[in-house]
């Protein structure tokens, strides 16, 4: 499995003495935009990852005004900033070769794996999914292995209070999802906090999104606003299954 490296990781491998500012610009919106052309960046997002990558304060207007009148560049929304399909081209054999396979590193970057620490194999695996998903930037796959999760501690906290029979249909099969967030918030035995039932219908929703619709795909945006609810639900779903 790849790990995506971040547009600074990037810049230190193909940056080099004499290079222009523009260079470095165009570099970092040919690797936003590697595997979706339509993914740009404002200049202000530009100028923070060459200041990641150690070079000095950069001027955002200056930049801005630079990309403006360079020939290989176009606006994109809000603001940002994208290649044209020939610049990208001339690109390609270019930088192609800086963008290396690497072993996966540990992540936290959707939920805490140290939460689920020593509750279930299967359930730290998961998050483990999750998380190198959200770093790969398959964020599909990230919505989905998120609701896999939370349909798991759902059925985990009725089969460890011996009532797994209840959130079956009649055919014997757990319910799905919607059902399993029914039967849970209208349990009077489980007491679901706000933010915890928001997190799982919020997560619930997005999840469908990407399981079933074939039109929808997921982006960053879509997981960053409900990770937290997500956080929340995951914890005190743990804490009602008696794993933490």
């Amino acid at each position: 499995m790849n790990v995506v490296m971040s547009g600074s990781e990037f810049l230190e491998k193909v940056d080099a003495d004499g290079v222009k500012g523009i260079d470095r610009a165009l570099a970092l919106l040919w690797v936003a935009g590697k595997d979706d052309p339509t993914i740009g960046m404002t200049a202000a997002e530009i100028c923070f990852e060459v200041e990641r990558a150690g070079h000095p304060k950069q001027n955002v207007s200056r930049l801005d005004a630079q990309l403006r009148g360079n020939r290989g560049t176009s606006r994109g929304p809000n603001g940002s900033w994208r290649l044209h399909p020939r610049a990208r081209r001339e690109l390609d054999s270019k930088y192609s070769l800086a963008v290396k396979s690497r072993a996966p590193q540990h992540s936290d970057s959707v939920l805490p794996s140290e939460l689920f620490a020593q509750t279930r194999n299967y359930i730290e695996r998961v998050v483990e999914q999750i998380n190198q998903s959200y770093d790969l930037q398959l964020w599909d796959c990230t919505a989905v292995m998120c609701r896999r999760l939370l349909e798991t501690l759902v059925i985990e906290t009725y089969e460890k209070a011996g009532r797994a029979d209840e959130i079956k249909s009649v055919d014997g099969n757990f319910l799905m999802l919607n059902g399993l967030i029914q039967r849970l918030e209208n349990d009077p035995n489980f007491h679901l906090g706000r933010n915890a039932s928001k997190g799982l219908r919020d997560f619930k929703q997005l999840g469908d999104l990407s399981a079933h619709n074939r039109r929808f795909n997921a982006r960053q945006n879509d997981i960053d606003r409900v990770r937290d609810g997500l956080r929340i639900a995951a914890e005190e779903l743990l804490h009602l299954a008696c794993m933490v």
